[in-house]
């Protein structure tokens, strides 16, 4: 018999035509096999029992990049074939993924490191199991020609390579190797190159010792780099690139070199060596011998972002530097990641003193990954069913960051209804996700969109969508937010744009994260985080909804209190600290905290209290607390206050006596923390900040065992990990069945994907 299979999702540019010509020459079946707009189509002469068997071991033995939304088989009039061959790409309805960039894979690794191998320490080595995708493509089909590797000319030994079906580098678009692809260069802040290929990186080196600060092109923009173990050099790019309290992430070698700087469990250890290789961040270890991570690495912090040399570039970096390096993004605050060379000399000269440059154009640029492992530890979590109460084991990897090796991802949904929607997101770490007849569409990280640069990368990021999928836009959706710019572009624009409560949708995106849309069931959420604004036009943050995906009644939330002075008070967090005194009317218990502060400041704070936007954020909570507990008394960066109260934590500072102390009260339905406040005030750092975030676990068991409903968590404020084995503790001791995120972030990057299922569920 004669059909056609036609299998769609992350099917092309992952070696999945050479993977199906194998396995059909295999079981001897006749055919041809091409990519086009849609994915992946094979025609073929195969018995029943023959197709059977093709299908079986396409879903066994499926790529390590490959994902199959749509595995589709019809009979079709008879045709002859002699063999069986690939034939080239033919154009079709534009519905193929752009995939993400991909770290170096373990096979090219070991070529990496052979002497035998014609790639050989070569930087830019990848195969059809890694290496780069969005930041070279320049239109669909992912072609060659379509990408910035067209310049480079193959030489015949990598001809054969992509020409062979049989080959891993089968059309691996980005192939090339030292006679034929990209090289590096080394720069001076002029622009002067004064080193090319291997030289140009032992020169580095040679910089990085002596305690400089250098720039390096990697897959999806340049990092700034310096020597981890240097005090001298990190204060030094802490002065330079003002950045003085958040943590950098520091790129190893290998797992072999960032064990002797950090703790990891088995599932840590998993992650960091995954294909994804994220930034990871654990704990750091208590080094006694005499390499030691800079203490500026990480500034009063017991955690560190680790990850690995994700290209064949840093590969050959370590082999002739053997400390670990800062590797941060390169950027100016706030800014997208930088990718060209003209930018970094015009907007990072005065930071870097020299960078390693390289021929190979990105188009798109993106941004490392970012994770942690819930508990470190593999977790046993109730699962209640009509019947019984099972335990399951289930890791909990969250992601703060979805970018390099995630995003874009493009997948088949559930839902068929015909149209193009566009969900515009949250203002602070966007993401924007699209619908389009049935497929989903979700943006790598982008930022935030206050920032001018940041804003003109999201119009840029989803032009490159719009044309390559020829979208036309029958929806907009966003938050209720009145002002946010991107919003009102598109009413400018004409469209009247649907809007959502920002909460409810960090809540809808965790169910399709969990593909619980439509269950029937009704949850109860914890939706917290630092700000996002109310249907009654406060700034809501603190929210407990019992919901589904067609809408949600507000049951509780944190008690409001004044954001004194606006937005300023969310850097000068002092502020939020006194606002809880006011409202707490505890002036006199507060004195010796008060009087840090002029007498004159009080009182002015005092008069406009009462005219400052209230809010319910358990995020500005964590802020007020954290300002008493840690003597903070401004941030300079996002998620300082709960690091620094997380840093303090030490369970054995928890009793039956203190937890009587600090614990949260509701009345009239909301959430109050004036005893744990109170108690804050007078008890020592350490054991006020253990006992806060334990009241804050236990109220959340309190709340979800009177409810009795399925749990969904989502927001920033549970991307405090600590915080977060307390709850997921607490729930599984208790029974209680509960859902976190999987791969879409807690934070505002999810909010895109939850505005867009609970558009698509009304229109149901």
């Amino acid at each position: 018999m004669s059909v056609k299979i036609e299998i769609a999702g992350a099917v092309q540019g992952v070696g999945f035509r050479p993977f199906i010509y194998r396995i059909c020459t295999d079981l001897g079946i006749k055919g041809e096999v091409y990519n086009d707009g849609e994915g992946v189509k094979i025609h073929a002469n195969a018995t029943s029992e023959q197709i059977a068997r093709l299908k079986e071991r396409i879903y066994s033995e499926l790529p390590p990049l490959a994902r199959i939304d749509k595995f589709e088989i019809f009979e079709i009039a008879p045709k002859i074939y002699s063999d069986f061959k690939i034939v080239s790409s033919q154009n079709s309805a534009k519905f193929n993924p752009i995939l993400p960039d991909f770290a170096i894979c373990d096979d090219c690794r070991r070529e990496f490191y052979d002497p035998q191998n014609k790639r050989y320490r070569y930087p830019f080595i990848n195969c059809t199991n890694c290496g780069p995708r969005l930041s070279i493509i320049k239109k669909l089909p992912y072609d060659r020609a379509n990408t910035t590797m067209a310049k480079f000319k193959m030489c015949e030994f990598c001809g054969g390579e992509y020409t062979d079906p049989l080959n891993r580098r089968y059309h691996a678009e980005p192939i090339a190797c030292a006679k034929c692809g990209p090289k590096l260069f080394l720069k001076n802040k002029n622009g002067e190159i004064l080193g090319i290929g291997e030289k140009a990186v032992i020169r580095l080196c040679e910089i990085l010792s002596r305690g400089e600060i250098v720039a390096v092109k990697g897959l999806g923009g340049f990092h700034i780099m310096c020597d981890a173990t240097n005090e001298d050099a990190v204060a030094t790019l802490r002065i330079r690139k003002n950045r003085p309290d958040k943590p950098f992430a520091v790129m190893c070698k290998d797992y072999e070199m960032a064990k002797k700087f950090a703790k990891f469990s088995e599932s840590e250890k998993e992650l960091l060596n995954s294909q994804i290789k994220p930034i990871v961040l654990v704990k750091k270890s208590k080094n006694s011998q005499n390499l030691a991570l800079a203490r500026a690495v990480a500034p009063n912090l017991g955690k560190v972002g680790i990850f690995l040399a994700n290209t064949g570039i840093h590969l050959l970096i370590f082999e002739y530097f053997n400390r670990p390096l800062i590797a941060t993004s390169a950027n100016i605050s706030g800014e997208p990641i930088i990718y060209d060379e003209a930018s970094l000399r015009q907007k990072l000269g005065g930071v870097i003193d020299f960078y390693l440059d390289n021929d190979r154009e990105i188009i798109t640029p993106s941004d490392d990954s970012v994770g942690f492992v819930a508990q470190n530890q593999t977790q046993s979590i109730a699962e209640i069913t009509e019947q019984n109460s099972q335990k399951i084991t289930q890791n909990f990897t969250q992601y703060l960051r979805t970018s390099r090796g995630l995003n874009p991802q493009i997948f088949k949904s559930k839902f068929t209804h015909k149209g193009s929607f566009l969900a515009l997101g949250a203002e602070l770490k966007n993401q924007f996700a699209i619908y389009k007849d049935g497929q989903i569409f979700i943006s790598p990280y982008i930022g935030d969109l206050k920032n001018i640069a940041t804003n003109v990368r999201f119009f840029a990021l989803l032009d490159i969508f719009i044309k390559t999928y020829d979208l036309k836009f029958d929806a907009v959706l966003g938050d209720l937010h009145p002002n946010f710019l991107h919003s009102k572009h598109f009413e400018n624009l004409g469209f009247e744009v649907v809007k959502f409560q920002h909460h409810y949708a960090h809540l809808v995106a965790n169910l399709a994260d969990n593909d619980l849309l439509g269950s029937g069931k009704k949850y109860l959420g914890f939706s917290f985080d630092g700000t996002g604004y109310g249907e009654d036009g406060t700034i809501w943050g603190g929210e407990v909804l019992e919901f589904d995906e067609f809408g949600y009644d507000r049951v509780l939330h944190f008690d409001e209190f004044a954001l004194i002075g606006g937005e300023s008070s969310i850097k000068n967090i002092y502020k939020l600290a006194i606002s809880l005194i006011f409202k707490f009317g505890i002036e006199s218990e507060a004195s010796e905290f008060l009087a840090k502060f002029s007498q004159n400041e009080i009182s002015n704070l005092a008069k406009i209290a009462p005219r400052s936007p209230k809010t319910t954020s358990l995020g500005r909570i964590f802020d007020a607390f954290a300002s008493v507990i840690c003597a903070l008394k401004s941030v300079s960066f996002d998620g300082q206050s709960g690091m620094s109260l997380e840093n303090l934590f030490d369970e054995s500072k928890i009793t039956s006596e203190s937890e009587k102390r600090y614990k949260f009260e509701i009345i009239n339905g909301k959430i109050s923390v004036k005893n744990a406040f109170l108690s804050a005030l007078k008890d020592e750092p350490a054991a006020a900040a253990s006992n806060f975030i334990n009241a804050l676990a236990k109220i959340m068991l309190q709340i979800a065992k009177e409810r009795n409903l399925e749990v969904v968590l989502s927001g920033g404020v549970f991307q405090n990990a600590t915080l977060l084995d307390l709850v997921v503790r607490n729930f599984s001791e208790a029974g209680v069945r509960f859902h976190l995120h999987k791969i879409t972030p807690s934070n505002d990057s999810g909010v895109a994907l939850g505005q867009l299922m609970a558009y698509i569920a009304r229109l149901k």
